[in-house]
């Protein structure tokens, strides 16, 4: 199996099994960041000096980074915090009329759902898709909910909690068949996967730099052109005319983003973004599926851990377990494993509706990445049966 952790400010203490919350940060973009402070501080396009139009020039590479990452165009992007600030951009942006429906599914983030639910203030009608108990989605189970009044259909790339692989394809040419638009939150897929926004027809998709080896108040927004998409923010940067009474703003990606940018963190995401593509996303995948193969192993022959998902690691979109632990809280197992070297997440992880459907008060959550590695899995293993002798 690839080792990659030189390439990542790798923590001394516990072994980090919590990327799915967010990712440790490649090396390159601390680098970036710190040149960017040090040697080009200024803000962007705005003035003539040199220190500004060196700053413009490497916060304006990042779009070019995105467009060949994603395989779209540059004008196609817009800078937000997060995948949060995206979706909820999407919703904001929209034209929304009492009538109008949303799909989404029943693993959701609170993310790629809060911004649905508040819409029906607005007359518009929330459904719901419902995976079935490993978290698996079927496009004909889309299509039936579908009808002339959808408006558009949201969902994950990869569930936080059960890290299943969701048909994105499939269920965005169904959305598409019935004339809705489709909204992807990749917050949990970006670098772990290739994205073709070719091959991909969505018209939205959302994801957060600091789940991709980037900088934490950083994240992008693809709106393909014709999406409809208007600004949800208005201000400085966004204007081409004003006066007194109205206003006209830019064209394209630059009506998008009012006031100064995250600039030190734009540049920090493009750097990930390089190491993602130096690695290689199918290195990556590689390196997912052996972790992944392994970890599913450890948890299935520990006795009284009960595994929640896929059953089989080829139908897992990365390696991202939640369990429970038989009589153990899953906030005091999670303690306990980190006493035993290990940094995991506890709770419901986000996504209440799921955590309630799997029946269980929360979950422990082990997500691992790029720099983790088999050896580190089989620690985990010994650990975890530390944990379930209490059981």
């Amino acid at each position: 199996m690839a080792v990659f952790s030189s390439l990542f400010s790798v923590p001394s203490g516990p072994a980090y099994f919590d990327s799915a919350a967010s990712s440790l940060t490649c090396k390159a973009a601390l680098e970036a960041m710190a040149s960017y402070y040090s040697q080009d501080r200024a803000n962007v396009h705005r003035g003539a000096h040199r220190y500004t139009r060196q700053a413009s020039e490497r916060y304006e590479a990042v779009y070019g980074k995105l467009a060949s990452f994603f395989n779209a165009t540059d004008q196609e992007f817009a800078a937000v915090r997060n995948s949060t600030e995206a979706l909820n951009a999407v919703a904001l942006g929209l034209d929304w009329k009492s009538g109008d429906e949303v799909v989404v599914t029943d693993v959701e983030h609170h993310s790629n759902l809060l911004p649905w639910l508040r819409l029906q203030k607005q007359g518009v009608k929330i459904r719901v898709l419902a995976a079935d108990g490993q978290g698996r989605f079927q496009a004909d189970d889309l299509s039936e909910l579908l009808s002339r009044k959808t408006r558009l259909v949201s969902f994950t790339a990869c569930s936080n909690v059960l890290g299943a692989s969701v048909p994105v394809v499939d269920l965005a040419k169904a959305a598409q068949d019935a004339g809705a638009l489709v909204c992807v939150d990749a917050a949990q897929y970006v670098g772990h996967h290739a994205v073709d926004l070719k091959k991909w027809p969505v018209d939205f998709l959302a994801f957060s730099g600091h789940k991709c080896f980037g900088p934490t108040g950083i994240g992008a927004l693809f709106h393909r052109e014709g999406s409809g998409l208007q600004p949800w923010f208005v201000g400085g940067g966004t204007v081409r005319d004003v006066t007194l009474k109205d206003y006209q703003l830019l064209e394209h990606r630059e009506q998008f983003e009012a006031g100064t940018p995250a600039i030190a963190e734009w540049i920090g995401l493009g750097a990930a973004l390089d190491v993602v593509s130096k690695i290689g996303c199918a290195a990556i995948e590689e390196h997912d599926r052996g972790l992944a193969e392994k970890m599913l192993s450890i948890l299935q022959e520990t006795d009284d851990v009960q595994v929640f998902g896929p059953t089989s690691a080829a139908e897992k979109s990365c390696a991202l377990f939640a369990f429970s632990v038989k009589n153990v809280p899953h906030h005091q197992a999670a303690v306990m494993l980190d006493e035993l070297g290990f940094a995991v997440r506890s709770g419901h992880h986000c996504a209440i509706p799921l955590t309630r459907k799997l029946a269980v008060e929360g979950t422990v959550r082990a997500s691992l990445h790029a720099y983790n590695n088999e050896k580190q899995v089989e620690a985990f293993g010994n650990a975890l049966e530390q944990v379930a002798q209490l059981a």
